[in-house]
């Protein structure tokens, strides 16, 4: 197998990256990259709060290769993530990424290296998910170790120089997805519209999100995704983060504790009631969905324009 570095990606939440930090020291992945986001101007507390961070990356004290990159100053989540894959893959040629809110399961590194080796050279697969949120009895194959699905996570996950390379932070094509286009990929007119208003979202600057890019990029090569059909990791970060802002409507699965052999196999293909489940769930791809979708809009909106009128003011 290749040598695959581990990238963290931390900014602020001191705690989180030390719970972090004490499960891998468990785990000890042998060569872990560490990208720290800059404090951001005029917001009291967060100089000290990045120190805290940085300082907690010390604890990687179990002989790991580590290579750092703190930032001076804050460029955002989206400018973060994509540079930090970036400098990652151009590096090693693949990555397998933690966000600072999760708590790996001792098979997650295992289960992501095995999908990297196994799928480096398959261009139709451009994500390894580690985090899944689909209950088995809304799978039409329970049984299977993992499946095909066009829906990345973004909070564990692995990828390859040669899919990070199609990533585009200009959403091109999924701003001008149409429904028509859409629909083939997410199953249904409503999913399709709900995506298309995230698009729009995401490309007018009314959120600021590097994950609908990688989706749209993914989307426009017809590439897919191998997730497990298990939980591999914990999330930690409902209490806060930069872009949660409601409790999610699905529940957290409990960590995978069967033989690993059993999940180190390959994905028996596309599980349609998963799909629809996502869709529907997490996505809300439903004709409610694309209602709360309008309000939604019209609230980022007014939200955007107070901020470029408070931002005015100050200059």
């Amino acid at each position: 197998m290749h040598q695959t570095p581990l990238l963290i990606l931390a900014y602020n939440r001191p705690e989180k990256v030390k719970a972090l930090v004490d499960r891998l020291r468990i785990l000890a992945p042998p060569l872990v990259m560490v990208v720290v986001d800059g404090p951001r101007a005029g917001r009291p507390g967060d100089d000290a709060k990045v120190q805290a961070v940085r300082d907690a990356v010390d604890g990687i004290d179990w002989g790991a290769e580590l290579h750092t990159r703190f930032r001076p100053v804050n460029i955002g989540l989206r400018a973060s993530v994509v540079d930090a894959v970036g400098w990652a893959t151009s590096e090693y040629g693949q990555v397998i990424v933690l966000e600072e809110d999760v708590l790996p399961g001792p098979d997650f590194i295992p289960y992501a290296a095995y999908m990297l080796d196994l799928f480096r050279d398959d261009p139709r697969i451009a994500h390894i998910s580690g985090y899944n949120v689909v209950p088995t009895n809304r799978m039409d194959m329970p049984d299977a170790a993992s499946r095909l699905t066009v829906y990345p996570e973004s909070i564990a996950w692995a990828t390859w120089d040669r899919a990070w390379a199609g990533y585009d932070d200009d959403l091109a094509w999924g701003a001008s997805a149409t429904v028509s286009t859409l629909r083939p990929i997410v199953g249904g007119v409503f999913a399709a519209l709900r995506w298309r208003q995230n698009f729009g979202d995401a490309r007018a600057q009314r959120i600021s999100t590097w994950a609908y890019r990688w989706v749209a990029s993914m989307w426009s090569r017809r590439q897919l995704v191998v997730s497990p059909n298990h939980n591999l990791v914990t999330y930690i970060g409902q209490d806060e983060g930069t872009h949660t802002t409601t409790a999610p409507p699905w529940t957290e699965l409990d960590l995978y504790s069967g033989e690993r052999d059993a999940l180190l196999v390959p994905p028996t293909g596309l599980d349609r009631s998963a799909e629809l489940w996502v869709n529907r769930v997490v996505f809300r791809g439903t004709i409610f969905g694309v209602l709360r979708g309008v309000a939604i809009t019209a609230v980022l909106a007014l939200r955007k324009r107070r901020q470029e009128r408070a931002s005015l003011t100050r200059h």
